[in-house]
């Protein structure tokens, strides 16, 4: 290829995506709308389907390691008891089943890690530019773009949306594709641990499941801060946070202390893209949330979107005279994965938020299931290789 693709979109997608080109010597070019490395989104799970693609490149598993946490166990914890229900093991327990590392982090930590890494192989990344239209005819493909207050036309041989849930590059192809909103909100915080009256002596994910309502936390910034996603149903404006407390008012006093000790919590309602639906046509394909956005109940948003930076990169490499034809192939590939943990990830949505007596079945199965029981549910993900 003599001209770039380009990468709209400098989050999690769009830099995998670069890192994973500029690794096969394939010209790239990065724009962003908004100014890179934004400190939002709180933490994020990098489970080892992710951590195995991103650490195939030089130095990124030291770099990662070293603002990263590595927790020992997932803990399932009833909500209105606040009894450990099972343990999964993670830690060097992932490391030997699955073969990569199961790491959490700062979603700022992982995108400054791959910024660097993009930049030192040689790739500016163009803030404050936001793509306006495209045009892919027999003169070629190209991009219209505004740069701060000024037009600018960039040829590309493909260009690969990675713009997120309300992405620009899927309104140009599929104007009338809008998101589903789920009926469900995501309320996210940070606790810093060193303001709990009894900081955990053992670094776990915790997974508290109960009516209507489930909690995570784990740690992050090397278990200087206690991240907490707090999961309630309701409509897409109940964005109060008395109403996320009136949710978990009949939980156990742990679960209540955790909620009422995190100050600042930011509502975030959920949102799915039928990954069933259109990616792309053309020279024009779409990447992580624009293609395929998800619950957050099988923690896959971002390593979906590392798999399908690998293989994408993997498909434009074998196909360097025909990028149409690699989108196509990379859309068909990836297409039944995502869906498939699209569903999972509603199931398991389902089955933390159940009432009584279907939870005490829940509570049953996860207890007599034992600790392979449990890795051997999710080997389908973490043991695959994308590439």
């Amino acid at each position: 290829m003599t001209l770039p693709i380009l990468i709209v979109g400098a989050g999690i997608a769009g830099l995998t995506l670069a890192l994973e080109l500029a690794s096969r010597n394939i010209p790239t070019r990065v724009i962003e709308r908004a100014p890179i490395l934004k400190d939002i989104g709180a933490g994020l799970q990098l489970p080892p389907n992710a951590s195995r693609i991103l650490d195939r490149h030089p130095g990124i598993a030291e770099a990662l390691d070293a603002v990263s946490t590595q927790p020992e166990a997932l803990r399932f914890i009833d909500g209105r008891t606040g009894s450990s229900i099972a343990r999964m093991p993670l830690g060097e327990a992932a490391l030997t089943r699955w073969g990569a590392p199961y790491r959490v982090i700062h979603r700022a930590s992982l995108q400054r890690v791959l910024l660097e890494a993009v930049q030192g192989a040689g790739i500016h990344v163009k803030p404050r530019t936001e793509l306006i239209g495209l045009s892919d005819g027999a003169g070629g493909l190209t991009a219209q773009v505004r740069i701060d207050d000024q037009m600018e036309i960039m040829e590309a041989a493909a260009i690969v949306g990675a713009d997120g849930l309300h992405s620009n590059v899927r309104q140009l192809i599929a104007p009338d594709s809008h998101p589903r909103y789920t009926g469900h909100t995501a309320w996210r915080a940070i606790i810093d641990t060193r303001s709990l009256p009894s900081a955990p002596r053992v670094v776990e994910t915790g997974l508290w499941l109960g009516p209507q309502a489930h909690l995570v936390h784990y740690p992050i910034s090397g278990g200087e801060h206690l991240n907490m996603v707090a999961i309630t149903r309701g409509g897409e404006n109940d964005t109060d946070p008395e109403a996320l407390k009136q949710a978990f008012a009949s939980w156990c006093p742990q679960a209540k202390a955790l909620v009422h000790r995190a100050r600042d919590w930011k509502p975030w309602p959920l949102f799915e893209r039928d990954g069933r639906g259109l990616w792309g046509h053309g020279r024009v394909t779409l990447l992580g949330d624009a293609a395929h956005a998800m619950l957050p109940h099988l923690a896959q948003g971002a390593a979906q979107a590392i798999e399908d930076a690998g293989v994408l990169a993997a498909k434009l490499a074998g196909n360097p005279g025909n990028p149409g034809l690699a989108l196509r192939y990379y859309e068909h590939d990836r297409r039944s994965r995502a869906v498939a943990v699209q569903a999972q990830s509603r199931r398991n949505g389902q089955i933390y938020q159940l009432s009584r007596p279907a939870s005490l079945a829940r509570n049953t199965v996860l207890r007599v299931s034992g600790a392979n029981r449990l890795m051997a549910r999710v080997d389908w993900l973490y043991a695959a290789d994308a590439l």
